[in-house]
């Protein structure tokens, strides 16, 4: 007796993308959001991933976007006044951290591609953007990463925990054509040798 010619398996992480009837492909490509795992297509106003920054280009291509958090602090400043109590008077807004946990499963080779991938650019200093739907956050590195390999989600399955960290680029004053001259900007021409001063030549042959 023949058996099913579409196979009767879960939808889950770690099950790869089979053809589950004639209208439903099943392909990575075509799946949008299934449970709480959000796979990655390409980039949209709708995608999620970690980009290169002012490109369309994925950084990192996993099989599916399972999280993405965002995390941002404030430091407020306060100073003391009578009776013991204090007033508040400035409020500072950390670097934000954003985190992203990605899958990949597939080959061997695929699998090592992404692996090298992300050692490579877990140590570059570009710069990268996390894309949401509703949200996107600029100007980030990578500033941890976590691998975890379990028995739960498959020995053919890679989930990285990616931390990237704002990168603020603050922007400098020139004053090269002031009128004080000690005003000027600080120019640094190098390594210089100290002087030798008269006193200690003399008597040098």
């Amino acid at each position: 007796m023949a058996g099913p010619i579409y196979p009767d398996v879960p939808k889950t992480e770690g099950v790869p993308a089979v053809k589950r009837s004639a209208e439903n492909p099943g392909t990575a490509a075509q799946s949008k959001m299934s449970g709480d795992t959000i796979t990655v297509t390409g980039y949209r106003d709708d995608e999620w991933g970690i980009y290169k920054a002012g490109t369309k280009e994925l950084a990192l291509k996993a099989d599916s976007v399972i999280s993405v958090g965002f995390d941002a602090e404030y430091r407020i400043a306060d100073y003391p006044i009578e009776e013991g109590g204090f007033e508040t008077y400035d409020k500072v807004a950390l670097p934000f951290l954003s985190r992203v946990l990605l899958s990949k499963g597939g080959t061997l080779e695929e699998r090592s591609a992404f692996s090298r991938t992300l050692e490579d650019i877990r140590k570059d200093t570009e710069l990268y953007s996390v894309v949401t739907p509703e949200q996107v956050y600029l100007n980030v590195n990578i500033a941890r990463v976590s691998i975890d390999r379990s028995p739960e989600a498959g020995a053919g399955m890679i989930r990285a925990d990616i931390v990237l960290q704002e990168i603020r680029q603050d922007a400098s004053s020139s004053f090269s054509n002031t009128r004080d001259a000690a005003s000027v900007d600080t120019v640094n021409n190098g390594s210089t040798l100290p002087a030798t001063s008269a006193a200690s030549t003399d008597g040098v042959q």
